[in-house]
């Protein structure tokens, strides 16, 4: 009975820790198993964001500029650095508060001058369809801007997933080089979102607290 007792005691030990083995590899697969997905839209860029409230101010501003709009629904190959609301926000309270200072009127999407509206939202439609992928450099890749032919930097600052290298939450720098050299000079926003394919272009969603313009929406805007 004794050995019996011994014997059993074992044999269920043993089958306790092949339990617990079997576990911890399918945790430990499971990490290694991390898969970014990427969002497709079937449709332009322009419905795309058309199709969301958060864009609301970026498709006023598309709407406002002469030709824009169709632009971006024909043009097949860009890449476009979609702004949310809240950078609008944020540029216009910076520039209307200057206005009150001065004693002018505020001003708003319909009544800034369009031409420098237009020289601003160029900094954000670059050419080419540029996944993270396509920015894996030491530096970032050095963009052409799709209307104007502006120069812009983009970097991809992937995290690491556990075990697995730019396997976790995608991340792009996306930066004015200010025509210059030197990164000291440059000014740079971030991602929120990134890699969403529409039928003509790659959308990445810059942060909600970048401010529009990378620092010349004042100066351009208060006249």
């Amino acid at each position: 009975m004794n050995f019996n007792k011994k014997n059993t005691g074992k044999i269920l030990l043993g089958f306790l820790m092949l339990c617990l083995a079997f576990t911890a590899c399918k945790k430990d697969k499971g990490r290694y198993d991390f898969v970014n997905e990427v969002n497709v839209y079937d449709g332009d860029v322009y419905a795309y964001l058309k199709g969301q409230k958060q864009f609301d101010s970026l498709t006023k501003a598309i709407d406002r500029v002469p030709g824009f709009k169709d632009w971006m629904t024909q043009e097949q190959n860009l890449t476009v650095f979609a702004l949310t609301n809240r950078s609008f926000e944020v540029a216009f309270i910076g520039l209307n508060k200057v206005r009150a200072a001065q004693n002018k009127s505020p001003l708003g999407i319909a009544t800034i001058d369009v031409s420098h509206l237009e020289i601003l939202m160029d900094r954000y439609v670059v050419k080419g369809k540029l996944t993270t992928d396509s920015l894996k450099f030491a530096d970032g890749a050095f963009l052409r801007t799709a209307r104007l032919d502006y120069e812009m930097n983009a970097v991809d600052k992937s995290s690491n997933a556990s075990g697995l290298v730019n396997g976790g939450p995608k991340s792009i720098i996306y930066s004015d080089v200010k025509n210059s050299q030197y990164t000291k000079d440059w000014i740079s926003t971030t991602t929120q979102a990134v890699n969403i394919h529409s039928k003509n272009a790659i959308v990445h969603i810059i942060a909600a607290s970048h401010e529009f313009g990378f620092g010349e929406f004042v100066n351009r805007m208060n006249r």
